[in-house]
């Protein structure tokens, strides 16, 4: 009879981390990224990480973000249970929704960071000539806002550089955190970002993975090259 140490398949080169990270924000009416990387065969054979989409619109890194959460993804299960009669457990289950979310704190004043917080088209907005004062308001009446988020991750370097990528195509921002004004914080933006249905493209979430290391590993996460 085989050990448990026989049979195991533990392999710690799998765990993944996201190193350094950035998200990219744009209008919906933004191009949509396709690709996360590029491939030359070389030789010598390189995969890099691909240009976002030409605009305009454009895609703008939203900058900075708290170190201790960095990006949060979150899904939301809500499933209908049917009961049947002799049965402790439900006999059928189904899925109705599926909901997934990102939050994330913004730690950059700046406007795509503003009129994500605030809910407003900051476009028509210019800056006082002489003093450079900026002003704006809440509006009394609220517009839901989309964006295309497209998120980027990298987890090691050179030869083993893996990228991973998250797109949300119509993303809202469905909750705001509350800000700190003090000394020993900055003043940041919590935001939670949730994902919907974009039509054209038939998801709310498309991932990504790729990069030189990830192809090393294809045959040890169960892909077939």
């Amino acid at each position: 009879m085989p050990l448990l140490e026989d049979i195991q398949q533990k392999q710690n080169e799998l765990i993944r981390k996201w190193v350094a990270a950035s998200m990219f924000v744009a209008p919906e009416t933004a191009a949509v990224p396709t690709t996360l990387t590029t491939y030359t065969a070389g030789p010598p054979e390189t995969i890099e990480l691909a240009a976002l989409p030409v605009g305009p619109p454009a895609y703008v890194d939203l900058g900075l973000v708290t170190k201790d959460d960095g990006y949060s993804w979150g899904n939301e299960w809500d499933v209908s249970e049917t009961t049947s009669h002799g049965y402790a457990d439900p006999t059928r289950r189904d899925i109705l929704t599926n909901t997934s979310t990102v939050g994330f704190t913004a730690q950059e004043t700046k406007k795509t960071v503003l009129e994500m917080f605030h809910n407003v088209d900051l476009s028509a907005v210019t800056p006082d000539t002489d003093s450079g004062e900026v002003t704006f308001a809440k509006p009394l009446q609220q517009a839901t806002r989309y964006y295309r988020a497209f998120f980027i991750g990298r987890d090691g370097v050179g030869p083993q550089t893996i990228y991973m990528g998250a797109l949300y195509p119509r993303a809202m921002v469905s909750e705001t955190g509350e800000q700190t004004g003090s000394e020993e914080s900055e003043y940041a933006y919590p935001m939670t970002l949730t994902a919907t249905p974009d039509q054209a493209l038939g998801t709310s979430v498309r991932f990504f993975f790729g990069g030189p290391g990830w192809k090393a590993l294809l045959t040890k996460m169960g892909f077939t090259p």
